[in-house]
């Protein structure tokens, strides 16, 4: 249906509008499945042609009503085109870690990354909240993967730890209680370094953590919540509640 060549147009005038990217992405929605067009031949053609990476993903409407498929499909199209083509610029040190599955939606990464490197780890790559291609393509070098999504991406991970040996941990920094669980988890992978450090950290903050329970839990203990918040936070923060005495009856979410 000719589908090919206004993509190819179309790949060398975003090529041409933005110089400076990194690479181009591809991604197929409902129509373009039905019809057939062949976007795997006209990236790897673009991407020869306008020498930068171009990926990709054949992924109408995200494979399902669950999504789960679709999250598969696009894990393979980082593992078969992106993961493992670059190399890290800096040299590599025993405390190179990613995060894998934290979109940034609510800005979690900007918290998250501080903390993990004020306890002297190295966040290399963020999977795929404010992340960059060149990271990502250059993971496999890493020595511990952290999943904060893990029905997205925990197939990624176990990719990442058969083919590279990258052994990988799920944590989670929703309230004081996980935030200290998770700390402690994430150091047993490394050594006494990074566990007197995370100690200190702990010491550091839980009077701040504690001193907002004391304010508010007084107010709140044993009342009843009901979550209804995106894909799988409501695994993520029923702690948080607990934390102030709270208790959550159920839950549903949005995607």
């Amino acid at each position: 249906y000719g589908g090919d060549k206004k993509l190819r147009t179309l790949l060398e005038e975003a090529h041409e509008l933005f110089p400076l990217a990194k690479g181009i992405s591809v991604l197929s929605e409902c129509p373009v499945g039905l019809i057939g067009d062949d976007i795997n031949s006209v990236a790897k053609t673009a991407s020869k042609d306008l020498d930068i990476p171009v990926i990709p993903c054949n992924c109408e409407g995200f494979r399902g009503v669950s999504q789960s498929l679709g999250h598969h499909i696009s894990n393979d199209t980082i593992r078969d085109h992106i993961i493992g083509t670059r190399e890290f610029r800096e040299p590599a040190s025993p405390y190179d870690i990613a995060l894998i599955g934290d979109y940034n939606i609510g800005g979690d990464v900007w918290s998250v990354k501080p903390l993990l490197e004020e306890i002297g780890l190295n966040v290399k790559a963020v999977w795929t909240g404010d992340g960059e291609l060149e990271k990502i393509a250059a993971t496999h070098t890493v020595k511990l993967n952290l999943i904060h999504c893990y029905r997205s991406m925990n197939y990624m991970c176990r990719v990442m730890e058969e083919k590279y040996g990258i052994p990988w941990v799920e944590f989670n920094f929703f309230g004081p209680t996980k935030i200290r669980e998770s700390l402690r988890k994430i150091a047993e992978y490394f050594d006494d370094y990074i566990k007197e450090r995370v100690e200190a950290v702990i010491a550091k903050y839980d009077p701040i953590m504690q001193a907002v329970i004391d304010e508010y839990r007084p107010r709140l203990e044993g009342k009843t919540v009901m979550l209804y918040v995106g894909g799988l936070r409501p695994r993520h923060t029923v702690n948080a509640y607990a934390d102030l005495g709270m208790t959550v009856v159920g839950s549903g979410y949005e995607f």
